[in-house]
């Protein structure tokens, strides 16, 4: 399986396409605040970052990068920080070494020895969720494509119908960062509930 960093290089590595448009040619209305790319697309954002565009469209966003550079400015300044006790040593809870004060951010500190991590496993960690999270999505892209596929040997228009709802629907949230709804219920017209 090849491993992608961002959604986008998914894109243009597949040449992911939709009703004959190729997808790495979309463009989001999203920018980045520090690095100031624009016409970005959700999937540059983190969830967070997407939550808050949702709720206030002119918040200052930072894509996935500028998070990255940030955070690993943020290490080293600790790391170098003389403030610090450099005799004293705590013990990581994720890889159980005994590590000098300078390996841990003061909010993993203030958790306690149970809980207390220490940078290099916090980033681990968090890389490890990204990219599990970006391959769930390229597979559910793959397998929406599998089974559009599917649907046009069978000849069924309303199987075709339904797996070009679903593809289109994932693409679209990889765009725009919504996630679509399923309808519930009967709405509209009709008789009146009681």
């Amino acid at each position: 399986k090849t491993k992608f960093r961002i959604m986008s290089d998914y894109t243009k590595t597949n040449k992911v396409t939709h009703a004959g448009v190729e997808v790495s040619n979309w463009s989001g209305d999203w920018s980045c605040s520090v690095c100031k790319r624009k016409r970005l697309i959700a999937a540059e954002f983190s969830k967070k970052m997407q939550e808050k565009r949702h709720k206030d469209p002119s918040a200052p966003l930072k894509c996935k990068e500028c998070v990255e550079k940030a955070q690993k400015a943020e290490q080293e300044a600790a790391a170098s920080s003389s403030s610090l006790k450099k005799d004293e040593f705590h013990i990581c809870s994720a890889c159980k070494k005994s590590l000098n004060v300078s390996n841990f951010t003061t909010a993993q500190l203030k958790k306690g020895p149970e809980k207390q991590r220490c940078s290099q496993c916090i980033t681990r960690a968090t890389q490890e969720e990204a990219k599990a999270s970006e391959s769930r999505k390229a597979q559910a892209i793959i397998d929406a494509k599998k089974a559009v596929k599917d649907a046009e040997a069978s000849g069924s228009v309303a199987d075709q119908l339904k797996a070009n709802a679903k593809l289109a629907a994932l693409e679209g949230e990889l765009v725009t960062g919504i996630r679509p709804k399923a309808a519930r219920g009967r709405s509209g017209r009709g008789r009146a509930r009681r």
